[in-house]
């Protein structure tokens, strides 16, 4: 059986096997006018400091965005928010504006350190949901944007990313910052699976015409 556990230090990945198309028409979206970091037609590799799909409000409404993964500049941009807690996050995450959720098919989390050993971080989906989102928050950087995942704060599994079920997008997105604080729970180890979901391959292809 093929390992997929990433070893050595914590890797930020993850997968997805929708195109632009697909999630605009899954989550009755429109493609947001303002996208930065590129227009793309599939991206299904994601790494950090690398775009993704995002979907976002805009004045225009809920639409799809391309960001960075990774806030800030330097060598280690920040791409994954340990909760809601600290003040500068929970300042960002009061303002509706500046939460997004990142549509994803696997994901990584860390695994607990053995004694003498790093820190190892291991592949896992949904078991009844071949999409699901993530949440994140996302400000401006330069002349684009860039986002970071959300953590929950507690669980067996810490840390584990914000999984934001599909009854509780709109409410993420639009909820007060007490409402949202709820939405902090891990997902039920039963709800998970282990490893990736099939082979992925890199694909960075851009979309050529408007759909």
């Amino acid at each position: 059986m093929m390992d997929l556990t990433l070893r050595g230090a914590v890797s930020d990945r993850a997968t997805l096997d929708r195109t632009a198309e697909d999630l605009c028409r899954s989550f009755a979206i429109s493609w947001t006018a303002q996208a930065s970091w590129g227009t793309w037609s599939e991206l299904a590799d994601l790494r950090s400091g690398h775009p993704a799909f995002v979907i976002r409000h805009t004045p225009e409404g809920t639409g799809l965005d391309t960001q960075r993964w990774g806030i800030g500049e330097g060598r280690e941009p920040t791409t994954r928010i340990p909760g809601l807690s600290l003040p500068w996050w929970r300042r960002l995450a009061e303002r509706p504006a500046q939460r997004c959720l990142i549509p994803l098919t696997a994901c990584t989390m860390a695994s607990s350190a053995r004694p003498g050993r790093d820190r190892r971080a291991a592949w896992f989906a949904l078991a009844d949901a071949p999409v699901f989102t993530v949440a994140g928050l996302w400000r401006d950087s330069g002349d684009a944007r860039c986002f970071a995942l959300v953590e929950c704060e507690d669980g067996d599994l810490s840390p584990m990313p914000m999984i934001v079920a599909a009854a509780d997008r709109g409410r993420w997105l639009h909820g007060s910052i007490e409402d949202i604080a709820a939405l902090q729970r891990p997902c039920p180890p039963e709800m998970l699976r282990i490893g990736l979901p099939r082979p992925t391959a890199p694909a960075y292809r851009p979309l050529n015409a408007p759909f």
